[in-house]
């Protein structure tokens, strides 16, 4: 069942808007800005190049995104070391993972403001509800970003930097999207996407917007009844932009749009219903609904002061829909089951300022307020008020007393509404020029993560969730270390390389984990024990003529929860990751040729077994995509290949990763499938 918000379509189709994170820099940065190959914004004072960012910042353009064939922002993620992503088979989400932390410590930004809309009893964001058309690149700030970005920013930030109006003055593109799931391709099958885009630019205004539909078949399994292993999703995302600019001012506000409906078929019971004697089967919906408005606006007063103002306002509802189906005569019927019908609502306001003020050429400083509101309704949210309000104060300075040095101390000061916050929360960032070639970054944060809203009042029962929240948690709160070693790319005729060393330390404090209590099977949050992560990663890039290769290694330490009762056992155990990508150009004819690869390790975990402790695992696996892409007009390009070389679906799993839900084995592809898209991008000056 569908059911869409007449006001949203009319709200996008009027206000076709699109809108971008933009930093105002300095008139005498222009002409430096273009050189730069890869330029960065995420917690910059103004846009800089990935080399001088006192942050180590990962960058992920649209080029890769298109040869990837990607669909989902997961299928681009997911090659990425030190991120893991597990599947939802409850709701129909996609979590993420990053440096051993779950998806509720990573903070999810589109053009620098975060998005409402986390959900399932883990709290974690489904990143599949994201565009992917939308997007003109991905900036991965690993480490706490506390200070900059406030709670939920323990693991990182992943900021989605979405498409703006180019060079040209009218701009249209359009993508149509078929593949199958598994070796499941039909109708009602597969996967079946178009989307439709226009930017239009005239003097120092421009407009644009975009319409995409992504239908998701499900995948069935041939040995299953009715019941979808992987449920079935259909969406419609659209978003528009407006823009202006005269060099010292400039506005823009977007408007983003998400109608969400995931469909979970149930089989029919074994068992007649002891009243009217019928055979049912029980049928869910979930039902989403999302509309973020956003506005930013800076101005550049002189080379030494500018200031920026962000704010947006997000409504997010999920309402879940259940039926029952006769199997004598198909009869539909609203299931009235305690539980089974809900609709709760969040809504999010956001608000920043900034100032940056250049002292010299040696001190910088930028003051910034963060806000943040939250409020929730729902019959699945406690009474009362419901709400989080957040204010916070951050001051961040730059210290540069050479050109080979720049040290970023920071402090955050925290007032909250509900939860006992950190009164202060400082960081401390450095990059030193080594050599010419080489790099070093080190940095300490003082992490936070606020309880959320769930998580402080979400409380419902039903077949497979019995979840009470807890307003009375405290904040998680860490202390984190991170380095790395870069090797400045080399240009030798026509090779270029650069090879990174890192490593992280996270020590987490008050970790709020689900508690069953004894008499039954209910879970209740509690800031039960302290946790830590760390790793390492060795990473590789080498470009020549005509070849591009990528490889790396990572070593995660996970924390082993059982060590607060037992010092016998390690502190944390250990799994590995290893990615790779080979691509070969072939500019005479318009085609690459690209392979990616990730493995992800095998991950143990101590657990109990009654009055011993045991040591169970999750199985390795290995994922691979072959791609190739083929100009074939000056505006039309042929995108192909072959997903899951290795035909992987499920895992074993002796435990299950990822919060409550149980299942006898760890869902994490669908099989090999094949895809097919054209894309039409054409351009008038």
């Amino acid at each position: 069942m569908r059911k869409i918000h007449l006001f949203l379509v009319a709200v996008l189709i009027n206000a076709s808007v699109h809108g971008q994170l933009v930093k105002i820099a300095p008139p005498e940065d222009t002409t430096k800005a273009k050189e730069l190959d890869e330029v960065v914004i995420t917690g910059q004072y103004k846009p800089q190049s990935v080399k001088n960012s006192v942050y180590q910042v990962r960058v992920i353009g649209k080029e890769r995104i298109l040869k990837q064939g990607a669909t989902r922002l997961q299928d681009v993620l997911k090659n990425e070391l030190n991120m893991r992503f597990s599947q939802d088979v409850a709701t129909g989400g996609s979590a993420i993972s990053m440096l051993g932390l779950s998806g509720q410590n990573v903070k999810i930004l589109i053009d620098g403001l975060p998005v409402t809309g986390r959900q399932g009893v883990n709290n974690e964001f489904d990143i599949s509800q994201i565009d992917i058309n939308s997007i003109e690149r991905i900036e991965i700030v690993e480490g706490p970003m506390s200070v900059i970005y406030g709670a939920d920013a323990l693991a990182g930030v992943i900021n989605i930097i979405t498409r703006k109006a180019a060079a040209y003055n009218l701009s249209v593109n359009a993508r149509i999207h078929e593949e199958t799931v598994g070796n499941e391709y039909g109708i009602n099958q597969g996967i079946h996407n178009q989307q439709a885009g226009l930017t239009w630019k005239k003097n120092k205004w421009e407009i644009g917007g975009s319409f995409a539909h992504n239908y998701f078949g499900g995948w069935k399994d041939t040995a299953i009844e009715r019941e979808l292993v992987w449920h079935k999703k259909d969406q419609l995302i659209m978003n528009g932009f407006i823009g202006y600019t005269n060099g010292k001012l400039n506005l823009r506000y977007r408007v983003d749009g998400l109608d969400e409906v995931i469909t979970n078929p149930g089989n029919f019971s074994p068992f007649a219903d002891p009243i009217s004697g019928d055979t049912l089967a029980f049928d869910q919906e979930y039902l989403s609904q999302r509309l973020m408005h956003q506005l930013q606006g800076s101005y550049f007063v002189n080379s030494s002061l500018s200031f920026q103002l962000q704010s947006s306002f997000t409504d997010y509802s999920r309402q879940v829909f259940s039926t029952t189906i006769n199997k004598k005569n198909g009869d539909i019927r609203l299931d009235p089951g305690e539980g089974r019908q809900s609709v709760v609502d969040f809504t999010g306001f956001t608000f920043r300022g900034t100032a940056l003020y250049k002292l010299s050429d040696v001190f910088s400083f930028q003051p910034g307020v963060d806000i943040n509101l939250d409020k929730g309704l729902g019959e699945r949210l406690k009474s009362g008020s419901n709400a989080v309000n957040d204010y916070a104060l951050f001051l961040t300075t730059e210290i540069t007393p050479s050109s080979k040095i720049n040290i970023r101390p920071g402090l955050r000061f925290i007032r909250n509404s509900v939860y006992d916050a950190p009164p202060v929360i400082p960081s401390i960032n450095t990059k030193f020029q080594l050599t010419q070639s080489l790099d070093l970054r080190l940095s300490y944060a003082r992490g936070f993560r606020s309880p959320s809203l769930r998580e402080l009042y979400f409380s419902f029962f039903d077949a497979n969730h019995q979840v009470v929240g807890n307003p009375d948690l405290k904040a998680e709160t860490s202390h984190s270390f991170t380095g790395s070693l870069s090797f400045k790319k080399k240009r030798v005729e026509e090779l270029q390389y650069s090879v990174q060393l890192g490593g992280y330390y996270n020590d987490v404090k008050n970790m709020i984990d689900y508690v069953f209590t004894q008499s039954s099977d209910t879970a209740r949050l509690y800031n039960v024990f302290s946790s830590k992560t760390s790793g390492a990663n060795l990473s590789t890039v080498v470009t020549y003529k005509k070849w591009s290769f990528s490889a790396g290694a990572a070593y995660t330490g996970f924390y082993n929860e059982q060590y607060e009762t037992n010092k016998d056992l390690p502190a944390l155990v250990w799994s590995a990751e290893a990615n790779a990508s080979v691509g070969y150009s072939i500019p005479a004819i318009g085609l690459d040729l690209n392979l990616f690869y990730k493995l992800t390790g095998k991950r143990p975990r101590y657990v109990m077994d009654g009055p011993d402790v045991v040591l169970l695992e999750q199985d390795g696996f290995h994922l691979a995509d072959f791609t190739l892409n083929k100009k074939l007009t000056r505006s039309l390009t042929l995108n192909a290949g072959i997903r899951n070389l290795f035909d992987v679906d499920r895992i074993n799993s002796s435990f299950v990763q990822g919060g409550i839900h149980t299942s006898g084995g760890l869902n994490v592809a669908t099989g090999r499938s094949y895809f097919a898209s054209l894309l039409f991008n054409w351009n008038k000056k």
